[in-house]
C-alpha cells in the first residue's frame, strides 16, 4: 500500500473524540504546543468548542483536507468513523482507543478485523490500535506537550505507549534527539516488519530503537531486520522474554511471544544488538548517538576518590578495556605542575578530588587528553562523585559545580579524543538536583553522561564490540 511517509508527514490533522477533560483534548492541545503548522480540526458528537477551537461534528463536515486522524472515541463506533475518514480522504488513522484484541475476548478480535478490512478497502492505513501514535518532531506532531522539538538522527518504535514515552524523555534529558518514533500497540495493520523496513530507507534516521513484545510474521521480521542491521544499527528490547512476561503482554497488546532461545538466535543472526531493560537502552542510544568512535580500549579516568577509582578500574577492566599507566615523563611534569598537593594520586585512575572542580581539574584533564604516545588514551572519562566527603556536606561544592560544568564542556569542545561524563554515588536532594543540572549542560553540548561506572563500560563496550564486527565482516566480506 505504498510509503509510510503520510503518517509521518501529515498536512492537516483530526481528532475524533476531542472533549474538554479527556483524551482527545490532550492529542489536540500536545499537538498544538509541538508547533503543528498544518490545519487542526477537532471532532465532538456534540459540537461545541475544545480549546477554542469549533468542534465539527463529524469527519466529513470539516470544510478542508484531512491527512491524518486521531482517534479518541470508544471501540465500537471506531467502525464508523473509519468508513467516514475513507469518505473524507484520509490517509491514516492512529487509534488510540483500546477494546481490541488486546482483551483477548472474541468480540474484541472481531472489532480489530471489522477496522482493518474497512481500512484496507479504502487504502486508508492504520497505527494501533491501543497505541499513543507518532512523534515527528519535524512536522510538529507529538502525542506529549513536552517532547523535544528538536530534530535529530535516532528513531524509535515501541509497541507499548507508556515505554515508548519512557525511552523518547530519559534519552531526550541525556541529549538525544529523534527523527521519528511511533507508538503502534495491537499492530493490526502497520506492523513492526513494515515501519523497520520504512527506517532502513529513511535518509533522516542513522539509529534505529526497537521495542517488541510480539511479531506478526516471523521469516518476515528477521528477513527485514538483517537488512536494516546491515546498514544502521538496531538495538532491539524484547518485552515478554519470559514465559510470564509472554502472558502479559497478550494482554497488553495482543502479542503472542516467542521462545527466548528463537528470540536470541533470532537476533543475533540479524546482526541487531539485544538490549536487556529500558534503562541498557537509554545507555545504547546515549552512546551510539553522542560518543565518537574511539579508536581502541585504552581508556584515562579523571576524577573520583581512591575507593571510586578502585571500582572504576574493576567496572571497565571486566568490560574488556585498559587502564594504561601514565609514564614516568608526564607524571613529573604534573608533579611540577601541582607540587605536593595532599592527595594527589597520578595513576590511572587519576584521582583528582584534592583539586576540586577548579581550573587545576581543567589543567590536567586537558593535559593528559592531549599526550600523545603509544600508551595515549582513546577515550577519556570524567567520573564525577556526589556524596564522598567524609569530612563536609556536598553543598560546600556549590560554587565550584558550575565551573566543572563550564569546565568539562570546554574540554569536551576542545579535545579530539572521545569524551563521557560519569556522574555517580547521589544521595541527597541536592546532590540529584546538581547532578541533573550537570547533566542538561553536559547534554546540551553533546556529551554523553552516563549514571554509573558501570553503565558506562557496558555501553561504551557493547558500542565498540558492534563496530568491531562490522569491520571484521568488511574484511571477510
Amino acid at each position: 500500500m505504498g510509503s509510510l511517509d503520510p503518517i509521518f508527514y501529515p498536512t492537516s490533522i483530526a481528532i475524533a473524540g476531542a472533549s474538554p477533560g479527556k483524551s482527545g483534548q490532550w492529542f489536540l492541545d500536545s499537538i498544538r504546543t509541538s508547533g503543528f503548522k498544518g490545519p487542526i480540526y477537532a471532532i465532538n458528537s456534540k459540537g461545541g468548542e475544545v480549546s477554542g477551537l469549533l468542534a465539527y461534528t463529524n469527519v466529513k463536515d470539516i470544510p478542508g483536507p484531512v491527512d491524518y486522524t486521531i482517534c479518541c472515541i470508544p471501540a465500537p463506533h471506531v467502525p464508523q468513523l473509519v468508513r467516514d475518514c475513507a469518505a473524507k480522504g484520509v490517509k491514516t488513522i492512529s487509534i488510540y482507543t483500546s477494546g481490541f484484541s488486546e482483551t483477548g475476548t472474541q468480540e474484541g478480535r472481531d472489532l480489530e478485523r471489522e477496522i482493518v478490512r474497512i481500512a484496507q478497502a479504502s487504502r486508508i492505513r492504520i497505527v494501533g490500535p491501543n497505541c499513543l501514535g507518532v512523534y515527528s518532531p519535524k512536522v510538529g506532531l507529538s502525542f506529549a506537550s513536552d517532547f523535544s522539538r528538536r530534530v535529530g538522527k535516532v528513531a524509535l518504535i515501541g509497541q507499548s505507549g507508556g515505554n515508548t514515552s519512557y525511552l523518547i524523555r530519559a534519552a531526550s534529558q541525556r541529549g538525544v534527539r529523534f527523527s521519528k518514533a511511533v507508538s503502534y500497540g495491537n499492530a493490526c495493520d502497520i506492523n513492526e516488519s513494515h515501519l523497520l523496513e520504512y527506517l532502513a530507507h529513511d535518509p533522516e534516521t542513522e539509529i534505529v530503537a526497537a521495542y517488541i513484545e510480539g511479531i506478526k510474521d516471523g521469516e518476515r521480521f528477521h528477513r527485514v531486520l538483517s537488512r536494516l542491521s546491515a546498514v544502521k544499527p538496531v538495538l532491539v528490547l524484547k518485552g515478554g522474554y519470559t514465559r510470564a512476561g509472554g502472558e502479559i503482554a497478550a494482554s497488553h497488546t495482543g502479542s503472542l511471544a516467542g521462545s527466548a532461545e528463537v528470540w536470541d538466535s533470532l537476533i543475533q543472526q540479524s546482526g541487531a544488538i539485544s538490549v536487556g531493560n529500558l534503562e541498557e537502552m537509554v545507555d545504547l542510544l546515549v552512546t551510539f548517538a553522542l560518543l565518537p568512535l574511539p579508536r581502541g580500549r585504552k581508556v584515562g579516568v579523571f576524577g573520583g576518590g581512591g575507593g571510586a577509582s578502585v571500582l572504576a578500574t574493576d567496572e571497565l577492566t571486566m568490560a574488556g578495556f585498559t587502564l594504561p599507566r601514565l609514564p614516568p615523563e608526564l607524571i613529573k611534569e604534573l608533579m611540577e605542575l601541582f607540587g605536593n598537593t595532599a592527595g594527589m594520586i597520578f595513576k590511572n585512575p587519576i584521582d583528582l578530588s584534592m583539586v576540586g572542580y577548579s581550573q587545576s581539574f581543567y589543567d590536567v584533564v586537558k593535559r593528559l587528553l592531549s599526550y600523545s604516545s603509544g600508551d595515549s588514551f582513546d577515550l577519556g572519562l570524567i567520573h564525577a562523585g556526589f556524596g564522598q566527603a567524609a569530612w563536609f556536606s556536598s553543598s560546600a561544592f556549590e560554587i565550584e559545580i558550575n565551573q566543572f560544568r563550564d569546565f568539562v564542556t570546554r574540554i569536551h569542545r576542545e579535545t579530539d579524543k572521545p569524551l563521557a561524563l560519569v556522574l555517580q554515588f547521589l544521595i541527597t536532594n541536592w546532590d540529584w538536583q546538581k547532578a541533573l543540572d550537570l547533566q542538561r549542560g553536559c547534554s546540551e553540548a553533546g556529551m554523553p553522561v552516563f549514571h554509573s561506572m558501570a553503565s558506562a563500560a557496558k555501553a561504551i563496550d557493547r558500542f565498540l564490540r558492534y563496530h568491531e564486527a562490522r569491520q571484521r565482516a568488511g574484511k571477510t566480506g
